[in-house]
């Protein structure tokens, strides 16, 4: 069995309570696509939004930093999702330096089809 390439989808998340539910919504839908196409990944957004709710846990990097760097480091590609704001997302944009600092391609995915699917129009 060949090992598969593994990918960290990274977003904007931080934000308003229905900025960071909007977005966990259509990271959801992008995770769900990808997966069924056989992509491995890891999204951080998909994987602790509703823990994150439901506990009430900070939203800010700085208390995610470490958990997001530990587990692009052990990846082979990121994924940017380009949803509005991602360009001055603090904690994508750290994501990125991270990458491209270890030497972890990084790849940028036009969310579009996928809101569209959701019936949002931008």
């Amino acid at each position: 069995m060949a090992i598969k390439e593994l990918v960290y989808l990274g977003t904007p998340y931080s934000g308003t309570k229905e900025e960071m539910n909007f977005r966990a919504e259509v990271v959801d839908v992008i995770s769900e696509d990808l997966s069924n196409k056989g992509i491995m990944l890891y999204s951080p957004i998909s994987s602790w939004h509703s823990i994150a709710c439901k506990y009430n846990m900070p939203r800010n990097y700085a208390f995610w930093q470490d958990m997001c760097e530990t587990f692009v480091s052990k990846c082979d590609k990121v994924i940017v999702v380009m949803l509005p704001g991602w360009q001055v997302s603090v904690g994508l944009m750290g994501e990125i330096k991270f990458a491209l600092d270890n030497g972890i391609k990084v790849e940028y995915l036009d969310p579009t089809p996928y809101l569209e699917k959701l019936g949002i129009i931008m």
